[in-house]
């Protein structure tokens, strides 16, 4: 077997040099905090979409998933099953609005909504989540440098936090979305070589591992037993999953802070479509790698790993050829540098703007508040570092991150709800629904046997439950909390939405507006898209 060779060392070296200095260039561009954060809104939907899968994708995906599939086969799938469903559900309600408030955060539209007092509330918890789940994705990069080389794991997280603060500091959302345009392609390159390879090592091939993998039951994922403590059943993944990546992809700010960097409408929409298209197929390539391994290490013995996060990096490591083995530990670098980027540029975002603008320094200049945007994102990479050193009692990395954002997502995607659904809710039913919506998923997770993907519906269904009802007990919003701001006025004009949406925007044709319009028939076809991965999920248990 190979080892990481002084040429694997030089390639990942060389490689992520190449991507800090990359991503360093667009620090030249920005002056202002809107430069900074949302990237001037020039950027295309294909690179927001693939960034959007990036930062889901990361390190986590390319470590955690193949470790998933080799410990269950493609049971997990079931957690992403349901992303078509979601983000039909954002492109027709949730994303519209925040283009009409012409926020930098989605809390700032709670603010105009409800009142100052949920936008606080919702910030928070979503610097308390994001920050926590940052350490994770530290944690892992900073794992396969220590499988690699043999370091101390401790030195490892540090050494990673130095490399990704300093290379945020300087990129901002644009170096964030660009260089992750570079690292998924990366990522898929160095997932078909390492199939390649188990391939041709398995004897029997592709035949003999679907063989071994269906007698060992690997290749069922869907489960539609309705036992809610099956933790990956089909109805967790619709149900449940689907209030999971709602709320992910349509209320953390981590990834509605790409949405607001489109151009358009219409360009935002389309990037979720493309995340919505790929994210299911993406996903089933690393959990069949971990169906792959497997097979390979049925017929080359046991892998002899402490950590199912080790797995595929010791593969990689001692089974791929020179050179190869250090293009692929790179792309899980610059992976992971990607995905903390954009974690800690939206910390930063949120902390400026929900916080630091409003209750420390109002009013200050945008070079100030560019300053003090880079001054927070050190603060938050040191934070995300002291939590990483916790990670590895965790379990699986890209589980943990989704069970740290189960406990808060739900009530966030509720008050989301209540805020573009209703008109009688009013901030203090708003700010009661959240913190109701919490509790109950903590007293799930203490007193009932559910699956954790079930939290996030809980949470989200109590939210919106009590938030409504408590609404009645205070006045009516008054006309300027709702005008604009609800569904019910969703069909004002189309061009003067589009128009307010850039500063550099100019007329738009009659063509335009149509395709514009036109964009209310995507959802439709990403949930007869959900139906078709349901037959092929269907037809692979066949097997």
């Amino acid at each position: 077997m190979s080892q990481f060779t002084m040429l694997d060392y030089i390639v990942l070296v060389v490689y992520i040099l190449g991507i800090a200095w990359f991503g360093a260039r667009f620090g030249k561009k920005q002056n202002t905090t809107k430069d900074y954060f949302l990237g001037g809104r020039s950027i295309p939907w294909w690179a927001i979409g693939l960034s959007v899968m990036a930062t889901q994708a990361s390190a986590i995906t390319f470590i955690g998933a193949p470790g998933w599939g080799y410990e269950g086969g493609l049971e997990r799938i079931n957690t992403f099953i349901n992303v078509p469903l979601a983000m039909a559900f954002l492109i027709a309600t949730i994303v519209p609005f925040f283009y009409r408030a012409e926020v930098y955060t989605a809390y700032e539209y709670l603010e105009r909504r409800f009142g100052a007092g949920t936008r606080t509330l919702s910030a928070a918890l979503f610097l308390v989540a994001r920050g926590l789940a940052t350490g994770v994705v530290l944690y892992a990069p900073a794992l396969v440098l220590s499988v690699v080389t043999g370091w101390d794991i401790k030195l490892t997280i540090i050494l990673m936090a130095v490399i990704a603060v300093s290379y945020t500091v300087l990129g901002g959302i644009s170096a964030v979305i660009w260089t992750d345009v570079i690292q998924m392609f990366v990522l898929w390159l160095g997932a078909a070589i390492s199939i390649v390879v188990i391939l041709v090592k398995v004897p029997g091939g592709m035949s003999s591992i679907l063989t071994s993998a269906s007698d060992a039951g690997m290749l069922q994922s869907l489960n539609f037993s309705f036992d809610l403590s099956v933790e990956y059943s089909v109805w967790a993944g619709v149900i449940g999953g689907f209030f999971l990546h709602a709320a992910y992809f349509g209320t953390d700010q981590s990834q509605i802070q790409r949405v607001l960097t489109s151009k358009s409408i219409r360009e935002s929409k389309l990037s979720l479509v493309l995340s919505g298209v790929l994210l299911i197929p993406q996903m089933l390539l690393f959990l069949f790698i971990g169906i792959l391994l497997f097979a390979f290490y049925q017929t080359f013995g046991d892998p002899n790993i402490d950590n199912l996060n080790e797995l595929f990096p010791l593969f990689v490591v001692n089974q791929l050829p020179a050179g190869i083995s250090g293009l692929i530990i790179a792309g899980v670098f610059a992976a992971a540098m990607s995905s903390l980027d954009s974690a800690l540029n939206s910390l930063s975002a949120v902390s400026i703007r929900d916080f630091y603008g409003q209750f420390v320094k109002k009013n200050a200049s945008d070079e100030h508040y560019l300053k003090a945007s880079r001054w927070a994102t050190i603060f938050w990479g040191i934070y995300a570092t002291i939590f990483a050193f916790f990670a590895a009692n965790l379990g699986p990395v890209i589980e943990a991150v989704n069970k740290i954002g189960s406990y808060f997502y739900g009530a966030l995607l509720g008050v989301f709800i209540l805020a573009i659904f209703t008109k009688r809710t009013n901030g203090v039913g708003a700010v009661t629904g959240i913190i109701a919506g919490m509790l109950s998923v903590w007293g799930v997770t203490q007193f009932a046997e559910v699956s954790w993907l079930y939290n996030n519906f809980v949470g989200a269904i109590i939210s919106v439950g009590v938030g409504y009802v408590v609404s009645f007990i205070g006045e009516k919003p008054k006309a300027e909390k709702l005008a604009g701001l609800t569904l019910f006025d969703l069909d004002d004009d189309i061009q003067e939405v589009l128009k307010a949406r850039s500063e550099a925007a100019t007329s738009l044709s009659d063509e335009e507006i149509e395709e514009e319009r036109r964009t209310s028939r995507w959802p439709l076809y990403l949930i007869g898209y959900f139906v078709v991965v349901m037959i092929v999920l269907y037809l692979i248990g066949l097997i």
